[in-house]
């Protein structure tokens, strides 16, 4: 068993979490690296090393996901935010190695409360627009959709910074893609595809930034082969829930989910 893992319950709780984790990516193409890295943090006491992990296996998930759907993305969009993530996560892992972990933790837990609260609030539009949609729009709709994606355009290089940072310190580079994403009104299936592409490619960049940084370790790998199985368990899971169900209730779920975690992280109650 590797060291990361002290003990036999350690490993058990690590795998539920990966497994659960992996469910949500599959499912929502979101939350799980928010959900996954609060928990992780909460039961392992080394934040760069189950940052670390994350990162292996949902790039399993990333490259699983986008071979079955890779032709609905708009990778297009993302094209002015990689150069600026890729700035931003030097950044953030060069925070990672060097921070203080306690407040590293604490920090997480604020990223992950604001962000679940984002996230109901997303959730809460989406259900109050939904009835309207069949109404006639404003002659101006095609005008203000334009302004919408003209100003995502504009922020894509702030917008790709700040995810870069996030996602180099803990791997939950997805809220502000999600906001930058969202101007463009794309439908469900284009949306997580999408956001999926652009976590590969972040995952790719942060490959390379953790190797350097001597974060990827193979402590590190082998802790994430042992977690593997269950990781793709959630996979599976989370590819037939999203084809056979509405994704709503559960994005509600994991959104109220991420808040409690943050506040438990915020809270110091970590080891």
């Amino acid at each position: 068993m590797p060291e990361l893992f002290p003990d036999t319950i350690t490993l058990v709780a690590c795998a539920l979490i990966m497994a659960v984790a992996q469910l949500i990516y599959a499912t929502v193409g979101f939350g799980a690296g928010m959900f996954a890295v609060a928990l992780l943090a909460l039961v392992l006491p080394d934040l760069a090393a189950a940052v670390t992990i994350l990162l292996l296996l949902t790039f399993v998930t990333e490259v699983w996901v986008l071979a079955h759907e890779w032709r609905r993305a708009r990778a297009r969009l993302l094209l002015g935010l990689v150069p600026a993530m890729i700035v931003g996560l030097w950044i953030g892992t060069q925070i990672l190695v060097a921070g203080d972990v306690a407040a590293l933790k604490r920090l997480l837990g604020l990223v992950v409360a604001g962000a679940g609260v984002w996230f109901l609030l997303i959730q809460r539009q989406t259900s109050a627009d939904q009835p309207n949609a069949g109404e006639n729009r404003p002659a101006n709709g095609e005008d203000n959709a334009g302004r919408r994606r003209g100003f995502a355009a504009w922020i894509s290089v702030p917008i790709g910074l700040v995810s870069g940072l996030l996602g180099g310190m803990f791997g939950t580079g997805g809220p502000p893609v999600i906001i930058f994403l969202r101007a463009y009104r794309l439908d469900k299936g284009a949306f997580r595809a999408t956001l999926l592409w652009y976590f590969f490619l972040m995952s790719l960049v942060r490959g390379c930034t953790y190797f350097r940084a001597g974060l990827l370790t193979r402590e590190t790998c082998l802790a994430a082969l042992w977690l593997l199985p269950a990781s793709l368990a959630g996979i599976l899971a989370g590819m037939a829930i999203h084809r056979r169900t509405s994704e709503r209730g559960f994005a509600t779920a994991v959104s109220i989910l991420l808040v409690v975690l943050g506040v438990l992280l915020v809270a110091g109650l970590q080891r």
